[in-house]
C-alpha cells in the first residue's frame, strides 16, 4: 500500500511527503511470523525545511502478537537506528529490551517493563486491524502501552462506529472508525491524538490516518494497493454523470 502524507495547519493542507506499506510471510527465530514494513519520506518542497527519510519494520507471530522492532530515523541531522525486542507479551505484563545505536556508538541499552500489553507504534495499528468489529459495539475501550523510545505512553483504543471517507466526487469508502488517546507531549490534546479509519471489508486496511501534533496535524490517505487478500468491498465508486 502506498499513502500520500499531508500536513494541515489551520485551513491550509500541504502534501508534504508519501508512505510505502508491506506485510509479507517471515521467520523468526525458526518461527513463522508476519514482517511489516513502512518508511516515510518528505517530498522536495519539504525537503528543504525538514528533510525525513524514516523506516518502521515490525516481526509478529501468526496470531499478530509483537516480536521485535526496528526503528531508523533519519530526520534532518538526526540520525539513529534502534532495535526493540519483545522478551514478554501479556494482556498484563509487557517486557522489552530497547538499543538504540547512532552510527556505531551506543546510545541506549535498557529493558523497560509496562503492567499492559504493550506495542510498538507499527503493531499497534495491527491490533486495530485485527479486532473483530462484529463484537466491538459490545467491548468496553481497550488499554495498553506505547513504547516510542525509551517513551512508555499510556494508550486507550477506542472504537467510534462506522463512518464513510470521501476520498472525492467519486470515490468513497465505508470504514470503521478507532481513536486512540494518547497521554504524551507530542500531541496538543490526549484524547483522540491519532484517528484511524480502516476499510469496512475482511482487508482492514487503513484509509485515513490523521494525528494531531503540538503545531498542526498531519493526515495520511490511502493512495494505491495491490495483492490485497480480500475483496476491496468497502470501496464506493460513483458514476461521473
Amino acid at each position: 500500500m502506498t499513502f500520500d502524507i499531508h500536513y494541515k495547519y489551520g485551513l491550509v493542507m500541504i502534501k508534504a511527503g508519501s508512505a510505502n506499506y508491506k506485510l509479507v510471510g517471515s521467520n523468526y527465530n525458526q518461527n513463522d511470523s508476519y514482517l511489516s514494513t513502512i518508511d516515510f519520506k518528505t517530498n522536495p518542497f519539504f525537503d528543504k525545511i525538514f528533510k525525513m527519510r524514516d523506516t518502521l519494520s515490525s516481526q509478529m507471530t501468526i496470531n499478530l502478537l509483537p516480536l521485535y522492532h526496528v526503528r531508523s530515523v533519519y530526520e534532518g541531522h538526526y540520525h539513529f537506528r534502534e532495535e526493540m525486542f519483545i522478551n514478554k507479551f501479556t494482556k498484563n505484563h509487557s517486557e522489552i529490551r530497547l538499543i538504540r545505536k547512532s552510527g556505531e556508538i551506543l546510545k541506549i541499552d535498557t529493558i523497560l517493563t509496562a503492567n499492559t500489553e504493550s506495542y510498538d507504534m507499527l503493531n499497534l495499528i495491527h491490533l486495530i486491524r485485527s479486532f473483530d468489529y462484529s463484537q466491538t459495539a459490545s467491548q468496553q475501550a481497550r488499554n495498553a502501552t506505547a513504547f516510542v523510545g525509551r517513551d512508555k505512553i499510556p494508550v486507550i483504543v477506542r472504537y467510534e462506529g462506522q463512518s464513510v471517507v470521501e476520498k472525492s466526487e467519486t470515490l468513497k469508502y465505508k470504514t470503521y472508525k478507532i481513536a486512540l488517546d494518547f497521554a504524551d507531549e507530542a500531541f496538543t490534546e490526549s484524547k483522540s491524538a491519532i484517528e484511524v479509519w480502516v476499510s469496512d471489508d475482511e482487508n482492514r486496511i487503513p484509509i485515513k490516518i490523521r494525528a494531531k501534533l503540538r503545531i498542526g496535524a498531519v493526515e495520511i490517505y490511502l493512495s494505491s494497493w495491490k495483492n490485497l487478500k480480500h475483496p476491496f468491498d468497502s470501496e464506493i465508486k460513483i458514476p461521473v454523470r
